[in-house]
């Protein structure tokens, strides 16, 4: 399987989890050590002061990195989050949000990734600074 096909089968496997559905997640970009996502804003997204609830910054963050190490994998292997800091910088309700995620450094056990979500002026509203723990899939 090419890099691309395993791209393909990566983005339709994430599109098919009930939760990002709810979410509307959309995969625009996934190459190796980066991936991309976006999130249309609906009324059912935002909190009681009318602005995207926080819960989503930190679920794309997370997401964001997952994307960004899915095409750095074995076979056979898969990734888990084990620390997660999303610090939320300015808010949005309308419009559509990106994030964009970068592998910082990836070992034999942990990754280090940057999740940056940016609104539709590419101002910057969140970080996160993701760690995840690589682990054998049970046969």
């Amino acid at each position: 399987m090419n890099m691309d096909e395993r791209i393909e089968g990566l983005i339709k496997m994430f599109e098919n989890v009930p939760y990002h559905n709810f979410m509307g997640i959309k995969y625009s970009d996934c190459s190796e050590g980066y991936g991309e996502l976006k999130l249309p804003i609906r009324k059912e997204l935002l909190n009681s002061n009318g602005m995207l609830h926080g819960g989503f910054y930190y679920t794309l963050c997370d997401l964001g990195a997952s994307t960004a190490l899915e095409a750095t994998l074995s076979e056979g292997y898969y990734y888990v989050t084990n620390d997660i800091n999303v610090a939320v910088m300015s808010s949005v309700n309308q419009g559509t949000v990106t994030v964009k995620s970068d592998v910082l450094k990836s070992g034999k056990r942990l990754a280090f990734v940057e999740s940056r979500v940016y609104n539709e002026n590419d101002e910057l509203l969140a970080v996160g600074r993701v760690t995840k723990t690589r682990l054998a899939r049970k046969k």
